[in-house]
């Protein structure tokens, strides 16, 4: 091959390089350009609940003494119109549903609820009342023990007597989480949970203090009373002293955040609705038939008796007046079998 054919190939090689280099850069670029558009034009993937807990029961709420039927409503909300579920903040269309775990009493449970009571300065034997049930007694203190749950009620009618000074409520919250340490209850959902001062009777120095479970994804833990928790005491003057201690409850189920379904959300168009067809339960109870809503959020409902799952609820709330409705769609609802 002479000079010149070898530079008349050398100049073709390398044009046809550049071409094909060229046409490599524009269809790799073309086919980026085309997988963009095309993964952003993709559906949505849709989560699906997988309800993996079957059908639920309906919750276990109280006993109301007039029907949500009975009052007409008016939504006076900040916005002035129901959440929209999958748009709204705390709104999801997909709501999980979380385990209770269930107890039951051991050998140790007797001598637990006797270990109890001594804490509470009564020293008597315990009166069975059920296989599950310890009452004991000292004078004016009572105390009654569940031995599956380890629940208990304490109540002293005596009369407290002393200056009435009564603590700041920061540090009657501090004090009653610190005697329910010392009495092996504290645990630590309470630990950071919510809580509320009720001062009963000021001139007598009496308050009611209510600790709640923590929130759950950012909703809160309701139970059969509104304002009351089921972990709650009365004292006179100072919560760090139990003597001064007029009552006390402790009911708490150990919820499971671990193991979980999902379930679909009820529309809050379908839930109002439920609450003005009679659906609903009235924990609060107003003065007048007519109720303005002025604040309607998603809550988990916590029953006095064991239930073995924590259903999340819509919370209609108005001048004096509360109402539940279940937020889980009618479909996977079922009424409790009774024993």
């Amino acid at each position: 091959m002479t000079l010149s054919q070898t530079a008349d190939f050398t100049k073709r090689f390398i044009a046809v390089s550049g071409i094909m280099l060229f046409l490599g850069i524009v269809s790799f670029t073309s086919y980026k350009l085309w997988h963009a558009y095309y993964i952003a034009h993709l559906p949505p993937i849709v989560e699906k609940p997988d309800t993996k807990f079957g059908q639920l029961p309906i919750p276990i709420f109280p006993s109301s003494l007039v029907s949500s039927s009975n009052f007409s409503y008016s939504l006076d909300t900040t916005t002035g119109s129901l959440p929209k579920i999958g748009v709204d903040l705390g709104f999801e269309k997909i709501i999980k549903v979380y385990f209770i775990t269930k107890s039951f009493s051991t050998l140790l449970s007797s001598e637990k609820s006797q270990n109890l009571a001594e804490k509470f300065n009564i020293n008597s034997n315990a009166e069975i009342l059920s296989d599950t049930k310890y009452l004991f007694k000292n004078g004016d203190k009572t105390l009654t023990v569940n031995l599956d749950t380890g629940n208990f009620s304490y109540n002293n009618t005596a009369t407290i007597s002393g200056e009435i000074s009564p603590d700041k409520d920061d540090k009657l919250v501090s004090d009653f989480k610190q005697i329910l340490s010392s009495l092996g209850v504290l645990t630590d959902d309470l630990k950071a949970g919510r809580n509320k001062i009720t001062h009963l009777k000021p001139e007598l120095g009496s308050s009611e203090i209510s600790l709640w479970p923590q929130n759950i994804d950012q909703k809160i833990i309701v139970g059969s009373n509104f304002n009351t928790s089921m972990i709650s005491s009365i004292v006179i003057n100072s919560s760090g002293d139990l003597s001064n201690y007029l009552s006390l409850q402790y009911i708490n189920f150990p919820i499971d955040t671990t193991t979980y379904a999902t379930y679909p959300t009820k529309s809050a168009e379908i839930a109002f609705n439920d609450l003005k067809t009679g659906k609903g339960v009235v924990v609060l109870e107003p003065t007048k038939p007519q109720v303005s809503i002025t604040s309607i959020y998603l809550g988990y409902y916590l029953p006095e008796s064991y239930s073995p799952y924590l259903i999340p609820i819509y919370v209609f709330e108005g001048q004096n007046f509360v109402a539940y409705v279940p937020a889980i769609t009618d479909e996977f609802l079922t009424q409790a079998k009774q024993n």
